[in-house]
């Protein structure tokens, strides 16, 4: 008498990694993918999108050489020649990360209120915002650095206090309370202080709304 054995399906888990760091987190946000907003919790249907809409860290370091920026059109700019060395697909890819980051830069430029600044991948700085006062190295400031890809942003001890709670809007970009909540756990902030006696920073893909493992005290 044969003996059945049932087989048992193996799902495969699609796990997607970011230039700079491990996936934290998904989050909506207006533009590109649409993601879950579960933390740590990753639904796989929205998963795959985000993995579609992801650059491997080869794919990423590959772009940043044919990625420059513009000062006088303060935007970024990708040479057409990055179609020798990448497939279409993802050459489009790249493209849309670009277009989305020079919608935000626009939204960034005419904020008197804000500090906005663009990062090229040489590590050059540039100011955005009319509001940019060139401190580059002030300790606790509120402002974003625009990457052609994702952004860092960096909110002072003052405004954290406000921002664990409701999120932070800033330039254009919005970083929803969990993103600045799971960046303080990464810095080591407690979200429970009274008085937050450091600022934070970290990076975020806000074009697919996922936290970067990168993220620091000020």
């Amino acid at each position: 008498m044969k003996t059945v054995v049932p087989k048992i399906q193996m799902k495969k888990c699609a796990c997607a990694v970011l230039a700079g760091g491990m996936l934290i987190s998904s989050m909506s946000v207006p533009s590109l993918a649409q993601a879950n907003n579960t933390v740590p919790q990753v639904n796989t249907e929205n998963q795959s999108k985000t993995v579609g809409n992801t650059l491997t860290n080869m794919e990423t370091t590959l772009a940043d050489k044919y990625v420059s920026y513009n000062e006088e059109t303060k935007s970024f700019e990708l040479s057409p020649s990055i179609g020798i060395v990448m497939p279409v697909d993802r050459v489009k890819l790249v493209e849309s990360y670009v277009e989305e980051t020079n919608k935000q830069l626009r939204l960034a430029e005419n904020n008197v209120d804000e500090e906005a600044y663009a990062v090229t991948p040489s590590g050059d700085v540039s100011s955005v915002s009319n509001g940019s006062k060139i401190m580059l190295y002030k300790a606790g400031v509120t402002r974003v650095d625009y990457h052609w890809n994702y952004c860092r942003i960096k909110i002072s001890a003052g405004a954290l206090k406000f921002a664990v709670s409701g999120g932070i809007a800033l330039s254009g970009v919005y970083a929803p309370a969990k993103i600045v909540r799971a960046a303080c756990a990464i810095a080591g902030l407690s979200v429970s202080s009274i008085k937050f006696k450091n600022g934070v920073w970290f990076d975020y893909n806000y074009l697919i709304g996922v936290l970067t493992g990168n993220a620091g005290k000020q």
